[in-house]
């Protein structure tokens, strides 16, 4: 008997379509796209899915000026000269010899517990996915400008846009709301970072102690100085007086050897107190001038902290953020709702349908 007798007889369609062909050439083609490691059909990592990660910290890196050293018993920044509360105070204005504008004093290293205050600066970013990236890149801006923001960077093109920006903090959430549903979830990546600047706060607020404590202790040496001063021009003017009134009657007296005498002596000892009253009036101009010199600093030191503190509250009262909006493809937008073989597959179940068809419809042979 012939051997191929016994084997089942595969039977093939008259034709075959070119649906057919075209339905099976595709799920090829696409599961070749989907396996090469070369192709990235996303455009950002993370891209497909809402995701949203948040950091916060307790501390910094410091950025210390020249002229300020740090206390080693309360690690908190001290200016040491004029010109340290100087360069503070520009610093806090964006003038400080080209050190960054948010700059802080050095944070304390150990927040304590029972301080629950959260100062929170908010760093927003979205990457966005789009067919119409400068159309969108206009929504983007009409949004953050709606809700009270500050457009810093813009920029647009055919493929790509980037949107910088400032919003208060008070409408920070409405905003986000408003932002995320410009695009579906698939398309939309958020990453937040947010860092409670209490550290900062805190150590502000020991500068402040400081600067308070140094301008009083300026202003009570200066006082004890007027006072010392006062007391000692006082004294030494008694015994000028006094001198006087005995030289004026020593003067009314019958001039003898001996009263000639004393009349020198007098006179040698009033002219030593009034180069003395003298030498107390020079040593007290400099002094006086010393102290008001050091209030001056202390003041200055008041200053350089009010400033730094408003810098950093106005800093918190505020979200920082961006938004980069990207091209995407209609394969990538596949490759969004439909992940790893889904798409392949599918064109494959047509193609098989469409083989079965065939055979249906042209018969087989």
């Amino acid at each position: 008997m012939d051997e191929s007798s016994t084997l089942p007889r595969v039977s093939h369609p008259r034709r075959i379509s070119w649906l057919t062909i075209i339905l099976a050439l595709l799920a090829v083609g696409t599961f070749i796209a989907i396996s090469r490691p070369d192709v990235s059909y996303y455009g950002y990592p993370g891209i497909g899915g809402l995701m949203e990660s948040t950091f916060k910290s307790s501390s910094v890196d410091p950025v210390i000026p020249q002229g300020v050293m740090i206390n080693e018993s309360s690690s908190y920044a001290v200016p040491t000269s004029a010109q340290g509360v100087s360069d503070a105070i520009g610093m806090s204005v964006g003038r400080g010899g080209g050190m960054p504008v948010d700059y802080y004093p050095y944070p304390t290293p150990n927040v304590p517990a029972s301080d629950t205050r959260e100062l929170l600066k908010v760093n927003y970013n979205a990457t966005m996915q789009t067919r119409d990236a400068q159309g969108l890149t206009r929504r983007v801006e009409t949004t953050v400008r709606g809700h009270g923001g500050r457009i810093d960077q813009e920029s647009s093109s055919e493929k790509y846009g980037y949107v910088s920006f400032v919003v208060p903090m008070s409408k920070y959430e409405t905003f986000r709301t408003e932002l995320e549903s410009l695009v579906p979830s698939r398309f939309l990546s958020v990453d937040i970072q947010s860092q409670n600047m209490l550290p900062q706060k805190q150590s502000i607020e020991e500068q402040q102690k400081q600067a308070d404590t140094s301008l009083t202790d300026a202003k009570a040496a200066r006082q004890r100085i007027v006072n010392t001063h006062a007391s000692t021009v006082k004294s030494i003017q008694t015994q000028i007086d006094a001198n006087v009134r005995e030289l004026a009657s020593l003067r009314a007296q019958t001039l003898t050897y001996e009263i000639q005498l004393q009349i020198q002596t007098v006179s040698n000892e009033l002219l030593w107190q009034r180069q003395q009253l003298a030498d107390e009036n020079a040593s007290y101009s400099g002094e006086l001038s010393n102290a008001d010199a050091n209030i001056k600093y202390a003041q200055d030191w008041q200053k350089a902290v009010k400033t730094q503190d408003q810098a950093l509250m106005d800093d918190v009262a505020t979200v920082s953020g961006t938004v980069s909006l990207q091209w995407i493809s209609l394969w990538q937008m596949a490759q969004l709702y439909l992940p790893g073989y889904w798409i392949p597959a599918i064109f494959a179940a047509l193609a098989l349908l469409s083989y079965l068809w065939d055979r249906r419809r042209f018969g087989t042979v």
